[in-house]
């Protein structure tokens, strides 16, 4: 950061200073970074997570109003919805780190969510693959993904953000 970049040369207090190195470990010199969650903060599987979300959101919102429509169930027999949520659990607990409070907590916040999000997903696509004019009058099925990949977006970025501001 140069020193006309910012005004009177004071840092913003959202910036850190980081070190950098070159390709054989040897450290440069201290560059400055934002403290907000960046693109490097990012993952392939984070990338993949919030599309996969997004058309889960954009089925789920279908799915939601199958349930209003015909009602919860209709598609496949709720406990098979329990095994898939299972199976979610199961899934996250094998993929956790650590085995405390805060890990658990993650286990069943995963789980819950994604958990909403399949059994209505599922429902969603059967609604739609009854009735696919739902989606296509008006282009009502692409605004409706637009906006799940928003909104998944942006629950991303403010997971990040709370990742980032409880590791300080």
């Amino acid at each position: 950061m140069n020193e006309g970049d910012n005004k009177g040369g004071k840092r913003d207090e959202k910036e850190r200073e980081t070190p950098r190195a070159s390709s054989d470990g040897e450290k440069l010199g201290a560059t400055t970074e934002s403290a907000s969650p960046s693109v490097a903060d990012t993952s392939g599987v984070g990338l993949l997570l919030t599309i996969v979300t997004g058309v889960l959101l954009a089925f789920g919102y279908y799915g939601v109003r199958s349930a209003i429509e015909t009602g919860f169930g209709q598609v496949v027999p709720p406990p098979f919805y329990l095994l898939a949520v299972a199976l979610l659990f199961v899934i996250e607990l094998t993929r956790i780190r650590s085995f405390g409070l805060r890990g658990l907590l993650r286990i069943v916040g995963n789980t819950t969510v994604f958990g909403a999000l399949v059994v209505l997903a599922i429902e969603g696509g059967a609604y739609l693959w009854e009735q696919p004019e739902a989606a296509v009058d008006e282009f009502e099925g692409v605004v409706v993904l637009a906006v799940s990949l928003v909104v998944a977006a942006l629950a991303y970025a403010i997971y990040l953000s709370a990742i980032e501001s409880t590791a300080r």
